[in-house]
């Protein structure tokens, strides 16, 4: 099983947490590969049959702008069969009703087109540094059992 891992990332703290998912996938003998969501073609959505789509939460509850041109493809989609993990981290104290609303309008956009969504959503607050193995590790430990 081969499972990209798209993400946007901006102050670099997506990118750290999706890193370390990668290694933790890796150790569990799970094939991975990284994608920046600015970067990525729609079509490595529409040939994948699981993923991880992780995204910082911008401004007033906004996806990170990084996402915007890939949300707005996969709107066009029709992503049945498809399934994803969401990431999303976020600060309460910018916005505290908003928390992590990036990563659940990209959650929302995946599963109205179809797709089912693997676990719960991750979200994490703040600087994740010291949250990796409190809190992605016990996350990551269901995603691949629901992978099983």
């Amino acid at each position: 099983m081969s499972l990209p891992i798209i993400y946007a990332s901006t102050s670099g703290n997506v990118e750290l947490v999706c890193e370390y998912i990668q290694r933790s996938l890796g150790d569990a003998g799970i094939d991975t590969s990284l994608h920046r969501a600015e970067v990525t073609s729609i079509d490595l959505i529409k040939n994948a049959d699981n993923m991880i789509l992780a995204t910082s939460t911008w401004e007033h509850g906004e996806l990170n702008p990084f996402f915007a041109k890939l949300l707005s493809e996969m709107k066009q989609e029709d992503l049945g069969g498809k399934k994803a993990a969401f990431v999303g981290l976020g600060d309460r104290r910018y916005e505290p009703v908003l928390f992590c609303r990036g990563i659940e309008i990209l959650q929302e956009a995946f599963t109205a087109q179809g797709g089912s969504q693997i676990g719960e959503i991750l979200k994490i607050e703040g600087e994740p540094h010291t949250q990796l193995d409190s809190t992605v590790k016990p996350w990551l430990e269901s995603i691949i059992q629901n992978l099983k």
